[in-house]
This record gives C-alpha cells, sequence and structure tokens, in this order.
C-alpha cells in the first residue's frame, strides 16, 4: 500500500497548514457591493469593515462640487484651479455624532490598505510592502520642498499578554521626523525623549498597523489587481492601524492651522501612494474639517444629496 499522500494532495494540506500557522483567512469568495446610494468614502469604509460614519446631507449642487476629488487643503491657494476652502466652505459636511462613552473607528486617523497578493506571499512579506511605499510616499513629499529628515521603523513590540490574551497581530511601525521652517520645526540631534522640549514644535510622520489578518476580494472601488485577491490591513478593533498628526505646537499657528497643514501634508503623502491605500483623517469639527478618505491624492469626501 502506498503510504504517501499524491503529490496534489500534499500541496493543498501544506497549503492549509501553512495558512492555520500563518493565521490568515481567505475569505476573497465575497465579493463587495457598491452602495451606490452613498459616497466614495462611505462605501470604502464600509467595505473595511470600520463602525459606518455617516454621510452629510447636502443639496444637489453642492453634490456635485464635493463629489469633485481635486479639493486642495493647502489654504489659502487663492487662483488655484482646485478646490479649497477660498472657493467651496466645508461647512455642509461638518455634523455631530454622538457617541456617548464608546470609541467608534471613525473617531480615530487611520490607514486602510488592500495590498495586492501577487506583490507578496505571506502577511508579514505584505506588511514589509506597505511600510516601504509608504516610507518612500513621505520621503518624496519632504524631498519636494527639501525638507531634512530621520527614519526609524521596524517591528512593534507584541508581548504574551498581547497576543495570547488580547489576540493582537506582529505590527510595523514607521517614525520620520522632519524639519520644517513654516511650523518652525528643527530636526532633533538624537531621538531620546528631552523634557526640554515637551512643549517645542514637533513635525513627526508616525504610524503603526499590523499584519494582514485575512486576504479578501479587492474592491472595485480600490482597482484591480492581477490576483483579484489582497491582505487587507485593518482600521477597527485591537489590530487597527494608527496615524498620528504630523504637526504639534507649531509656531505661531493655532490649533486649527496646525490641523489644516496635518490635512494637507496627508494629502501630499497620498498622492505618492497607489490606489490600494488609503489614508482616511477622523472628523475636526472644532477645526471647521470634516472626515475624509484620502487615495492617491484624491479626496473622498463623505456625503449624499438630500
Amino acid at each position: 500500500m502506498n503510504i504517501f499522500l499524491p503529490k496534489s494532495l500534499s500541496i493543498v494540506c501544506t497549503t492549509l497548514l501553512l495558512t492555520a500557522c500563518s493565521g490568515i483567512r481567505d475569505q476573497s469568495e465575497k465579493s463587495y457591493a457598491y452602495r451606490a446610494e452613498h459616497s466614495v468614502a462611505w462605501n470604502i469604509i464600509n467595505a473595511s469593515g470600520m463602525d459606518l460614519y455617516s454621510d452629510a446631507l447636502v443639496s444637489q449642487s453642492q453634490s456635485k462640487m464635493f463629489s469633485r476629488t481635486d479639493y486642495d487643503f493647502v489654504f489659502p491657494t487663492v487662483g488655484n484651479d482646485k478646490l479649497n476652502e477660498a472657493t467651496l466652505s466645508l461647512t455642509p459636511l461638518l455634523q455631530h455624532r454622538a457617541t456617548g462613552m464608546s470609541v467608534e473607528d471613525w473617531q480615530s486617523n487611520g490607514i486602510l490598505a488592500w495590498i495586492p497578493t501577487e506583490l507578496a506571499t505571506t502577511p508579514q512579506a505584505a506588511s514589509l510592502v506597505l511600510s516601504d511605499k509608504i516610507e518612500a510616499a513621505v520621503l518624496a513629499t519632504l524631498n519636494e520642498s527639501k525638507r531634512k529628515f530621520r527614519v526609524s521603523k521596524g517591528a512593534g513590540y507584541n508581548n504574551w499578554l498581547g497576543k495570547y490574551v488580547f489576540q493582537t497581530n506582529a505590527s510595523r511601525f514607521l517614525v520620520v521626523k522632519f524639519a520644517d521652517k513654516d511650523a518652525g520645526c528643527e530636526l532633533p540631534k538624537d531621538d531620546y525623549f528631552d523634557p526640554a522640549r515637551k512643549n517645542s514644535p514637533t513635525c513627526t510622520f508616525y504610524t503603526s498597523f499590523h499584519d494582514a489578518e485575512k486576504i479578501v476580494r479587492t474592491p472595485d472601488l480600490i482597482g484591480s489587481n492581477a490576483t483579484g485577491k489582497s491582505y487587507f490591513i485593518r482600521h477597527d478593533g485591537l489590530n487597527g492601524s494608527f496615524l498620528s498628526p504630523v504637526f504639534r505646537n507649531s509656531a505661531d499657528h493655532s490649533d486649527a492651522e496646525n490641523e489644516r497643514m496635518n490635512y494637507a501634508f496627508i494629502q501630499q503623502v497620498s498622492s505618492h501612494l497607489p490606489a490600494w491605500v488609503i489614508l482616511y483623517l477622523s472628523p475636526h469639527e472644532h477645526e471647521g474639517l470634516p472626515a475624509v478618505a484620502f487615495q492617491q491624492g484624491k479626496v473622498h469626501f463623505f456625503f449624499r444629496e438630500k
């Protein structure tokens, strides 16, 4: 009797074993059904599994304007052929969402990514692909204005409690500190915390995200790829991504101006990223800024026609 498995069956068993060991689930048989009555931004976070943020109700004429994706957060840029706050007010998009004691996913900044499976063979490799793409995009943004920078990156710390009790996946982080004359930021000489500098202007791009837990069908609104499958990086739950404010305590700038600088910088970074990376910024009503989803520098607002 032949005790060896047929070659094809052996390959299948090995694949299943590796999938089980890596914790990755293949859910690519499910496709996302686009909801045409909602905005692109709403569909993006709905496809991702985040807590839903409602579309603001706007008039027909406003809907046509907010459908454009060329909004420019560098304000004010009078005379620019793109939309900005000088030509299109964002006030109609501002909305207060009471959440009580609960914390919902849309209340924090983060990254959503559908990494094509043809670019990586494992979730860990996919995370490296994403990290490299984001790093290249940030450095391209800084090089455009010849700002000095320093990069730190690597694997995040995940202890026994996180791994086995809270079920958090391995994570990666990226830190890019840079100088910015307008914001009053100087490039620090080292990465050590100095209490004397805690109230000084800081310019730092920081993000962290966890390895993908599942392979999904790439949504049409993200774009197409060779396999039609993607490693999905999420922004919800304990394995959610994080994206911190870039500018803090900027010299001679109000909180509202700091926040506009954050939006403008993230938009620039997004313009250097592939379509499968979404940079999500949560609403900042006090500064007059709504929630947005950036895709290749394009702006997707949360709105629908009344």
